[in-house]
């Protein structure tokens, strides 16, 4: 073999990283991927009437819970007595490892506190887990009110085919689940159809045979909604079945040709693994070698705090104290967190000067990928600086510790104010001040800084306000930089649904423009104040962007306007609101290049002339409704979301409140 200091060696090795790389993408699904995709998610009406002790018992069930999910993928658990007594259930995709299947557990326990505080029920629905409490025994409920189906809206081109296959298809998965304890998937491909469709069909252990049927007939009369899409998924109580023309899964139970196909990838793998190894051993000696020399006084070196000590501005090179950033948050107390991100938490900080800092504490359970977004947070957020970006101040790293140190923001998140109680205290001055100050941090990072920078989750909650509610854009752990000799960067889905482009969330294709539909999404939620979802209105009124542009199609755009603003001020600006609601459409057009530049958008929304654009039909709507989210009144609100990055066979036009 060539020695690995050779040219020739080098070379050798990246022929072989080469071709594992060519090997097809149902191959990747073999890696480890916990599938924390949220399909869908819902809380009681109802709120304990005891906090302290629900809270107790919830805590000590999600704990039971944890100690044999691990092992076996499923658990059962309860705790109390009396009102505050707590059941729950978790269970993962038979497919998924033991490993993750208790990171998909953990995210889900993490994310079902946040969604329902203080409800006396609760479940969590990801596509490789699914977590429930209820303050009564639910194990055995096959089905309930709190239905839903996913749907993502891209119609095949020969519909009747397809919907005559994929139902053939649902029909072979659920049998074979109820006969095979309650799991099973497959695949099934049709003359005229450009690709196979993928199904799998999952019920809850504790449900009898029966139950499973029924609960995947029910279930599968969710999905039926949305046929002829790309992919569909019924959510009940005791199930979960999907279909997708990509592969979700990692193995089939009932395909003799996957299992060989997965035996010649696992030789293939075995092969070159080897090669790939030594190839990273050497990629990182070299690496070692190189900052040694840079730096020869430390001992173990991290690539963000060497990004820090490498960095020409002075008011970057400041590494924190990890124990002075633990006093300062009273040891990451929960009285002291102000928020929480896909992949962190975030903690108000006071340090011994007393300044008050935002400490943003990445999840350690999720070290690979929450290290990948602390790196790229700190490279582009620090390679920044904008009066509407939220300043980072320093970075502190411990082990699998990895904290964040940013400016603090006294007025919190736009989304609750508004959303929660506060929301009288916008003005529609403010509430325009911060569409244009979003406007403006966002051209700057997509257009007018060294480097072009997508930012990919722009919403609510990722704009933080300032003493004087001015909007600075926070969360750079999913931007990415966009090379100036590229018309789109091809990867994977990260985001929020909803607030997502349909050509990034279908295709992975991503642009500035991705962001500028964010933006419109956005823009609509400010103006009438509500979110982009909301399943307690009517059915044609659910989707804000749909009911929106429905009141615009019969020019009535003016009541999209917060009813709020009008009875406070009667005498608001009513040109300059249509104005906002108009540009809102405009960047919420389906196809990207007939989205203005965020340039642009702050040229018109500082311009007293009159906008001629008209804009088009907006992304994900048409006369039949094709974003197929439809909900059952009942005891949950169900509302649905996608946080962190995700494959486009995973992503789904969902519905959402993060």
């Amino acid at each position: 073999m060539p020695s690995l200091n050779t040219d020739a060696g080098l070379s050798w090795l990246v022929l072989y990283v080469l071709i594992i790389s060519a090997i097809p993408n149902f191959v990747l699904r073999l890696e480890a991927d916990p599938q924390i995709v949220e399909a869908g998610h819902g809380c009681s009406l109802i709120n304990t009437t005891n906090p302290t002790a629900f809270t107790e018992n919830r805590k000590n069930v999600f704990s039971l819970l944890a100690e044999n999910i691990s092992s076996t993928g499923f658990a059962t658990a309860s705790s109390g007595n009396g009102t505050n007594k707590v059941y729950g259930l978790a269970q993962c995709r038979n497919d998924l490892s033991m490993a993750d299947c208790s990171q998909c557990y953990t995210a889900a326990t993490d994310q079902i506190v946040k969604y329902c505080p203080f409800e006396i029920g609760a479940r969590m629905i990801f596509d490789g887990c699914f977590l429930r409490y209820e303050n009564e025994t639910f194990f055995d409920q096959a089905v309930d009110a709190g239905n839903s189906n996913v749907c993502i809206s891209v119609v095949s081109s020969s519909p009747k085919l397809f919907n005559e296959t994929a139902q053939r298809l649902l029909a072979d998965v659920r049998s074979k689940a109820v006969k095979n304890e309650g799991f099973a998937t497959d695949e099934i491909s049709a003359n005229g159809l450009s690709t196979a469709i993928y199904g799998l069909a999952m019920c809850r252990r504790t449900l009898t045979t029966n139950s499973c049927d029924v609960c995947l007939q029910h279930a599968t009369q969710l999905v039926e909604r949305c046929f002829s899409l790309q992919d569909g998924r019924g959510l009940d109580a005791g199930c979960y079945l999907r279909y997708s023309t990509l592969p979700f899964y990692t193995i089939s139970s009932s395909s003799s040709s996957h299992s060989k196909t997965l035996a010649i990838v696992v030789g293939t793998l075995g092969g070159a693994a080897l090669i790939a190894l030594l190839c990273l051993i050497f990629i990182f000696r070299q690496s070692l070698r190189k900052f040694y020399r840079k730096v020869p006084a430390r001992s173990q070196p991290d690539e963000a705090e060497e990004y820090f000590a490498a960095d020409e501005d002075p008011k970057l090179n400041h590494p924190f104290n990890y124990d002075s950033l633990r006093a300062a948050t009273k040891n990451f107390d929960s009285s002291m967190k102000i928020g929480e991100g896909g992949f962190g938490q975030v903690y108000k900080g006071v340090l011994s000067n007393g300044r008050e800092v935002a400490v943003k504490k990445l999840f350690v359970k999720q070290s690979t990928r929450a290290s990948d977004e602390f790196v790229t947070e700190v490279k582009l957020i620090s390679a920044v600086r904008h009066r509407n970006l939220v300043q980072l101040l320093g970075c502190c790293t411990r082990g699998k510790e990895k904290l964040l140190v940013y400016e603090f923001m006294p007025n919190t998140s736009l989304d609750r104010h508004l959303f929660g109680n506060s929301a009288n205290s916008l003005s529609w001055k403010t509430r325009f001040e911060i569409i244009l100050g979003t406007a403006h941090g966002l051209a700057y990072l997509n257009e007018e800084s060294r480097f072009r920078i997508l930012h990919r989750d722009i919403k609510s909650a990722n704009i933080l306000l300032d003493n004087d509610f001015q909007a600075k854009i926070a969360d750079f752990g999913l931007a990415r930089l966009f090379p100036e000799d590229q018309t789109h960067l091809t990867t994977r889905v990260g985001g929020t649904i909803g607030y997502t482009a349909p050509e990034y969330a279908l295709h992975g294709q991503l642009t500035e423009k991705a962001d500028v539909y964010s933006y419109g999404i956005l823009v609509l939620e400010i103006v009438s104040g509500r979110k982009y979802v909301d399943p307690k209105l009517p059915a044609e009124m659910e989707l804000l962007l749909g009911w929106a542009w429905n009141l615009y199609e019969k020019n009535e755009a003016f009541s999209v306007v917060d009813r709020r603003l009008i009875e406070s001020d009667p005498q608001v600006n009513r040109e300059e609101m249509l104005k906002v609601i108009q540009i809102a459409f405009l960047c919420t057009q389906g196809a990207p290049e007939l989205r203005p530049f965020m340039s642009k958008v702050v040229s018109m929304l500082t311009s007293n002339t009159q906008i001629l654009a008209q804009p088009n039909r907006p992304a994900f709507i048409d006369n039949n409704s094709t974003t197929n989210t439809s909900l059952d009144s009942g005891n949950f609100g169900w509302m649905e979301s996608s946080s962190g990055p995700a494959s486009a066979a995973t992503v789904t036009n969902s519905l959402q409140a993060r």
